[in-house]
């Protein structure tokens, strides 16, 4: 793939930003290595399991976005991004399937038994001396630039989770090696450091920072502006179910690349989540799953699991993977809210915000960062603006 620079990406953003973003710009590179610059100015999915009744821990196969999925729509099966991805990005309208020997591109399914996964299950302190560190804490009389409610909810850490991770980078000689070898590596903006591919990704720690809302509103339907989407409170992020190759296509990550046992990999040295990385999580024994993160707009992130016990599935929740009900929240307190709910079908977690997200404060310390921003200068207020 052809990749624009940033600062080309930034002229053309002064013509774009008059059409349809009035009062932001930002720019951000996508997914494993590939620096894909984008800069931001301002249906389809197998419905296969809708008759599924297994637990969270029982799951055999997965449901991958169909070939032809749209990119741009909001919708069940579907995770949105915003427009100027597509403009600025040459980001395909539709997504792409690969035939990966454990995906069956007929039917978007996913036999985790085939997949190659990444070798190795190590915890933090292979990585660093200091493990995972990672802290979530509440102020209740902060608040969030534009929101409209008092209270933040503040996450810090190295980004190093709890949960075991794979041996990064991967080795030559293992089953996931191919598929990360023919992949390209990339510039890490945070050190410099040139990839020679996707294989050659390390683990490294960074300044994990967000700042998100402690109460948040639902106010829409609200397209992906980042690839980080969610921080998870094993101490990782979550990112978007999206990746690029060296053609333009799109396609699910889990579809088009191996990842370790937890569904996690590192890119740009920074280890994240993808799809059924709850799989590594404390499942709570029976009813509602537990909290397992939050999503930059400050809603929970469950597990797959209702109050009855049962796995929901993607016809039960809504265009942005969410629903409405009683959760325990990780202090403990019992409170009805929308949450995004993380289950086995395409995008997985979160299909688009249901609140406005403020990515300045998210991803990081106010003001442009090479860690969760990349370098991108966020405005420091809500996204999408108000229209003037």
């Amino acid at each position: 793939m052809k990749f624009k620079t940033i600062e080309l990406l930034k002229q053309m953003c002064k013509t774009v930003h008059s059409k349809i973003f009035t009062k932001t710009g930002l720019v951000f590179s996508l997914f494993l290595g590939s620096s894909v610059a984008l800069v931001s100015c301002g249906g389809g999915g197998s419905d296969s399991s809708s008759t599924s009744t297994s637990t969270s821990t029982e799951i055999s196969t997965l449901v991958t976005s169909v070939n032809g999925a749209s990119n741009i729509l909001c919708g069940k099966n579907l995770q949105c991004i915003g427009l100027e991805f597509t403009i600025l990005g040459d980001v395909p309208p539709v997504m792409s399937i690969l035939a990966t020997p454990w995906t069956d591109t007929k039917t978007s399914i996913i036999d985790v038994s085939k997949i190659a996964y990444v070798d190795g299950s190590n915890s933090a302190t292979v990585y660093d001396s200091a493990g995972s560190v990672f802290s979530m804490t509440i102020d209740p009389t902060a608040s969030i630039p534009g929101y409209p409610t008092p209270g933040v909810r503040k996450f810090s850490g190295n980004g190093l989770p709890t949960t075991p991770m794979g041996n990064f980078p991967v080795q030559p000689g293992t089953a996931a090696y191919p598929y990360y070898a023919a992949l390209p590596g990339g510039t890490n903006p945070a050190t410099g450091q040139v990839y020679s591919s996707a294989a050659a990704i390390g683990i490294s720690t960074y300044p994990l920072i967000s700042s998100i809302p402690l109460n948040p509103v639902v106010t829409g339907v609200f397209k992906i502006n980042s690839l980080i989407i969610g921080i998870m409170l094993t101490g990782a992020p979550l990112h978007a179910e999206k990746a690029p190759d060296s053609s333009s296509n799109w396609y699910a990550p889990i579809n088009a690349l191996p990842n370790d046992q937890c569904f996690g990999h590192p890119y740009n040295a920074q280890y994240h989540y993808h799809a059924w990385s709850w799989k590594c999580f404390d499942q709570g024994g029976s009813g509602q799953s537990p909290v397992y993160g939050f999503a930059l707009d400050g809603f929970p992130i469950t597990g797959p699991r209702g109050a009855d016990g049962r796995n929901l599935t993607n016809a039960e929740l809504d265009e942005c993977h969410g629903t409405t009900s009683e959760i325990t929240m990780p202090d403990g307190i019992k409170k009805v809210t929308y949450h995004y709910v993380l289950n086995r079908e395409y995008p997985h977690s979160i299909g688009c915000f249901r609140g406005k997200v403020n990515y300045d404060q998210a991803l990081g310390p106010p003001g442009p960062n090479n860690y969760m921003k990349e370098g991108a200068p966020y405005l420091n207020n809500l996204y999408p603006p108000e229209p003037l």
